[in-house]
């Protein structure tokens, strides 16, 4: 029920101040579309305490936002998931035509179950990146959630907040 033009200039409101938020701490932002971020932590495999830098930067996002829609109530709020994993990282599509470099796997797959699971404004991550996650970190575990593609529930928690100096 929005004009194009402006949800388009909502989500560059957005985008403007949450971007260079996502890269501060070393994300690489992977693909933007539409109200939906993919940020990728140790792409080079540099980064050993990349749990806690993508689930502190999950928590700035989130603040940050809701600091955009506390100016413009209108602007819906975001859902983040953050999960830690092995990806395969290559070009994506046929021999010709479309082509692109992805980011692919169950880690990537089970990111996004996460994120539908968060509540408005907050951050679910699953078990591996909880387990990487330094002393003092709040989590709220929830009850194993059942997600599209996987046999068994997973294990998942809301990051309520990290110590300052975790």
């Amino acid at each position: 029920q929005t004009a194009p033009a402006r949800v388009a200039a909502m989500l560059n409101g957005y985008y403007r101040r949450l971007v260079p938020l996502l890269e501060a701490d070393g994300g690489v932002v992977h693909q933007i579309i539409g109200d939906a971020v993919m940020v990728i932590f140790n792409q080079h495999g540099d980064q050993p305490d990349h749990a806690a830098l993508a689930a502190r930067t999950a928590l700035a996002f989130q603040a940050e936002a809701a600091e955009l829609a506390a100016a413009n109530p209108e602007w819906p709020r975001f859902r983040a998931g953050v999960n830690s994993g092995e990806v395969l990282s290559g070009l994506v599509g046929g021999p010709s035509g479309h082509r692109k470099h992805g980011v692919v796997g169950d880690t990537v797959n089970l990111a996004a179950r996460l994120e539908s699971q968060a509540p408005v404004g907050g951050v679910v991550v699953g078990a591996e990146t909880a387990a990487g996650l330094p002393p003092g970190a709040v989590l709220e575990r929830l009850a194993p959630l059942r997600v599209k593609g996987k046999e068994e529930p997973v294990e998942a928690y809301v990051l309520h907040r990290l110590e300052p100096d975790a």
